[in-house]
């Protein structure tokens, strides 16, 4: 029998103003939040306990959309837990707006040790009753690559609004950084994101600068061109993420 329906987690969000951007819908910044959101609630669900010292961090994410909810529209999100990969987790989350799934979306992550900064290494077989074994997506987070040579687009300085409860700066504030660094008229043009790939590479902490570089352009894929993009640590080089826009043109 399955238990797929008691352990996944649902829950409604109306779509505010604040939520949409110029185009009067939630795009990807706000639906990235939601998603955050109700991993966190369905995680104080669980009442998932995990040393003082230590703290939650994602590691990658795909996101793939159909239709961005508009203004005053209401969506529902439903999320579970897969059975973890070594040391990895890995959490499903579809976005339904009424009878009909607009988005899915699958993260993985793991611990770090907030002393060290480095990862975890933890038993979860005593958790094995949360996991949902069957109906996971197929989607799997994509692995990108730093590269050099890239062209920088813009830098951000990280400010104190850009910090989560680990003093490092929130997951999907990069997805913020790139979209502020394109110019105004591509994101006034007729353009559908359809997906959102990302690595998270290394911490950015208050003080920070981040270049924000545009890699070479990704192939043509199902009718879909994508560009890769980089934030780069200013005072010492390192790539702290990687991320990937898909899109269409409009008609």
């Amino acid at each position: 029998m399955s238990h797929a329906r008691e352990r996944t987690f649902s829950e409604p969000y109306k779509i505010t103003s604040y939520l949409v951007n110029l185009r009067g819908k939630a795009g990807l910044f706000p639906i990235l939040n939601l998603i955050q959101d109700v991993g966190w609630l369905h995680a104080i669900q669980l009442k998932i306990e995990i040393a003082p010292h230590h703290g939650w961090v994602f590691t990658r994410q795909k996101l793939v959309m159909q239709e961005w909810p508009g203004w005053n529209e209401t969506v529902t999100l439903h999320t579970w837990l897969r059975p973890p990969v070594g040391n990895f987790l890995f959490r499903d989350y579809e976005v339904h707006l009424g009878d009909r799934k607009i988005g899915e979306a699958t993260s993985s992550f793991t611990v770090m040790d907030l002393q060290t900064r480095k990862s975890a290494q933890l038993d979860w077989s005593h958790l094995k009753s949360i996991w949902r074994e069957d109906g996971h997506l197929s989607l799997s987070p994509e692995k990108l690559v730093p590269e050099s040579g890239a062209r920088e687009l813009a830098r951000f300085q990280v400010r104190n609004s850009d910090l989560d409860m680990n003093n490092h700066v929130n997951n999907t504030k990069y997805a913020q950084w790139i979209l502020d660094s394109l110019p105004v008229s591509m994101l006034r043009a007729g353009v559908n994101l359809h997906a959102y790939d990302v690595n998270f590479l290394a911490e950015a902490k208050s003080g920070d600068e981040i270049s924000i570089q545009q890699l070479s352009a990704a192939p043509v894929e199902g009718g879909l061109f994508g560009n890769t993009f980089q934030g780069v640590r200013v005072a010492d080089s390192k790539p702290v993420f990687t991320a990937r826009l898909w899109a269409d043109q409009a008609s």
